[in-house]
């Protein structure tokens, strides 16, 4: 779990794999990575969108079409390509995109239909409510509800980044031991019972907590850096979604 050399834990400051080069890039037909990326891209963030969509008061079926739609509008008619990639963050630009499509193309894109000819995200009902939570959205506005599930969505893909890690390092079992100790919540694990699940002392599970824990705010710190367009910008997008998950608990 060491830094990658180049990278903003290492000191270094490469933007070279952004969300925003990845739409920029998308936008050139004759890049063979293109597709994959942006199907990456759609797999890790149509959650919040599809919160953003069900608390605009759509039932859940026209909301998994709506997210649909709306991705099957973005890559077909290369949307992203309309904007500057190299300024802003990218939250921004998807909730002001998804915002348009609400109100320009629901007509035009209503064709498409769950099993029709366009599914660029895998949806089912179950996952995608498991993902909207009807009680915590309660209250919250679509813009707010739309934050909370992007910072969630961003730090559950850096805790998986990290249990992938762990894997590849033969550590897969002490990662599910402690991953509780990075979840956060308002009830702190407790170190003891830590070390009577492990089987090992007290001071290394602290030991072993320190390093997951920094390894695993480097990941979310990289991750972040993916989606703004300059390097000073990462604190403040660290601060806005750390409080976007504070005021969801």
């Amino acid at each position: 779990m060491k830094a990658t050399p180049g990278t903003l834990q290492d000191g270094g400051a490469s933007f070279a794999t952004t969300h925003w080069s990845v739409v920029a890039q998308s936008a050139l037909t004759d890049v063979p990575e293109a597709a994959n990326a942006l199907s990456q891209l759609c797999e890790l963030y149509w959650p919040p969108i599809y919160s953003f969509i069900r608390r605009r008061g759509y039932p859940p079926p026209d909301a998994q079409d709506l997210t649909q739609g709306f991705f099957a509008f973005f890559l077909r008619t290369k949307a992203y390509a309309r904007t500057d990639p190299l300024h802003g963050k990218f939250r921004s630009f998807l909730l002001a995109s998804v915002k348009n499509f609400l109100a320009d193309n629901w007509d035009r894109e209503q064709a498409v239909r769950r099993g029709g000819a366009y599914q660029f995200v895998s949806l089912d009902r179950e996952t995608a409510e498991l993902f909207y939570d009807v009680a915590s959205a309660s209250d919250s506005t679509p813009e707010h509800l739309f934050e909370l599930r992007w910072a969630k969505s961003l730090t559950a893909g850096a805790l998986d980044s990290l249990r992938q890690e762990l894997q590849a390092e033969g550590k897969a079992q002490l990662f599910e031991q402690l991953k509780s100790f990075l979840s956060g919540g308002n009830v702190l694990p407790s170190y003891d019972e830590a070390s009577a699940r492990t089987g090992l002392p007290r001071a290394t599970v602290k030991t072993h907590v320190h390093r997951l824990r920094q390894r695993y705010r480097e990941i979310v710190r990289r991750e972040v850096a993916r989606t703004v367009s300059s390097p000073h910008e990462v604190d403040e997008e660290l601060r806005y979604l750390c409080n976007a998950l504070a005021h969801g608990a």
